[in-house]
């Protein structure tokens, strides 16, 4: 469950990025340089996914595929699968203050297959009444499924978002429940 902060600025020399098909889709991943830490993750192509990190600095820099065998790959293949123990030892790296990327460690010990509420998020993250900055951050994640904000719900119990990124978050919790995960 590792979590780079050295890697603050937009690389001047390449991305790398890769897709695999998760559930059906293209789920993509992007990394800078030779670094193998995500730095971001998610459905929909690499270069919107890189532009969500780097701005319009990613258009301009140079895009090399990652290899088949790219350890991040290989991970949301075997969760694909039904193994997600891979995707904790995944480095990631998202920036923001310490109190989102305290609340992002936290997402990360909810257990596949199971549903936790913000404000559950928030109190692992040693800040129980920041239910909201809980919230926040999960809205702000761009390394998903490595950081499973899926699994991250309302109070209530509901999923929280637009219709499609609801769609989604339903499909990924439907998947790790059909495949046995986390019991």
């Amino acid at each position: 469950m590792a979590d780079t902060h050295d890697e603050r600025t937009a690389p001047s020399f390449s991305l790398r990025v890769g897709s695999v098909e998760l559930l059906g889709e293209q789920f993509s991943i992007v990394k800078a340089g030779d670094s193998d830490t995500v730095r971001a993750a998610g459905f929909g192509s690499p270069s919107s996914l890189a532009y969500s990190v780097f701005g319009r600095q990613s258009e301009l820099l140079d895009v090399r595929a990652l290899g088949d065998t790219d350890p991040a790959l290989a991970a949301v293949r075997a969760y694909d699968d039904g193994d997600p123990a891979l995707l904790e030892t995944i480095d990631i790296h998202q920036d923001g203050t310490e109190l989102r990327r305290a609340m992002w460690r936290a997402a990360r010990l909810v257990e596949p297959g199971t549903l936790a509420s913000y404000g559950d998020v928030a109190a692992i993250a040693g800040h129980p009444r920041a239910a909201r900055a809980a919230a926040s951050a999960c809205g702000a994640c761009l390394v998903g499924l490595f950081v499973p904000v899926h699994r991250i719900v309302r109070a209530s119990g509901k999923l929280a978002g637009h219709a499609a990124d609801i769609a989604v978050r339903q499909a990924l919790i439907d998947h790790e429940r059909a495949m046995g995960m986390g019991r």
